[in-house]
């Protein structure tokens, strides 16, 4: 290989990345590990491994399982060859205990120390050319990456018309999302949108109120508009009359 590099990123699992350049024949290989750390006890660890050959995932290790696994024709021949090496099992054992078993508590320790709880906007776009109105739930400046976001129509999960962006980082160590829900305007169901992400207790409800469609917020939109033009005339016409009952001068003026 002409050069290897490695690089460690900590969350609640903990990756590790080796980014081998291709080497003499032109061949590229690229392998992700991860730490998968549900919880502070370290028995529960699990250490995994995907290998890539020429971006196609050829193989996987998965430390509970206790081997590879092929998963392309070539990635099935270098897995067994893999599994037969003792050198190679040993290998995987002591990366489990080196790089996931002993940083159990540094990888909750710097996760809890950066944690954000989500900041949610849950508001409507107008979409004039359809029937259906669209309501987009999205979560801001939050960390852990791990989040969910559903919709709950009367209480009960809904999954037609929902779509999802893909959770995207804000470079400074946060992230965002966006979920999006298609309904029909007139529909008077109590529509919600529910969070839930490990600095939350317990998830977290925003209800929208789908009592009031598009057109009767136009209506009420429009008479206040007519009230606030209503007040500044009327506010004129005061001023007007006070100044002809205290200044004779404008009186005999007219």
């Amino acid at each position: 290989m002409k050069s290897c590099r490695y690089l460690l990123l900590f969350h609640r699992i903990l990756t590790s990345v080796v980014d081998c350049s291709t080497d003499k024949d032109g061949y590229f290989m690229y392998a992700n590990f991860w730490c998968a750390v549900p919880s502070r006890k370290p028995e529960q660890v699990e250490y995994l491994i995907d290998w890539y050959f020429n971006k196609e995932l050829t193989m996987q290790y998965n430390s509970t399982v206790g081997n590879w696994t092929g998963i392309t024709p070539a990635g099935l021949i270098t897995a067994a060859a893999f599994n037969e090496d003792e050198h190679d099992v040993l290998q995987r054992k002591l990366e489990r205990q080196l790089i996931c078993f002993d940083n159990v508590n540094l990888i909750y320790n710097i996760t809890e120390e950066n944690m954000a709880e989500p900041s949610i906007s849950l508001h409507a776009v107008d979409r004039s050319s359809g029937h259906d109105a669209l309501l987009v739930c999205s979560a801001y400046d939050f960390y852990p990456k791990f989040i969910r976001v559903t919709w709950l129509c009367d209480g009960q999960e809904v999954t037609k018309g929902v779509t999802f962006s893909e959770v995207m980082s804000d470079e400074d160590w946060t992230y965002q999302v966006h979920s999006y829900l298609e309904l029909t305007p007139d529909r008077q169901d109590k529509v919600s949108c529910m969070v839930e992400h490990p600095t939350l207790r317990e998830p977290k409800i925003y209800s929208w109120d789908s009592s009031m469609n598009q057109s009767d917020r136009s209506y009420i939109a429009g008479g206040v508009c007519c009230l606030v033009l209503g007040a500044l005339v009327l506010c004129v016409g005061v001023i007007q009359h006070r100044k002809k009952s205290y200044n004779p001068h404008f009186s005999d003026g007219l």
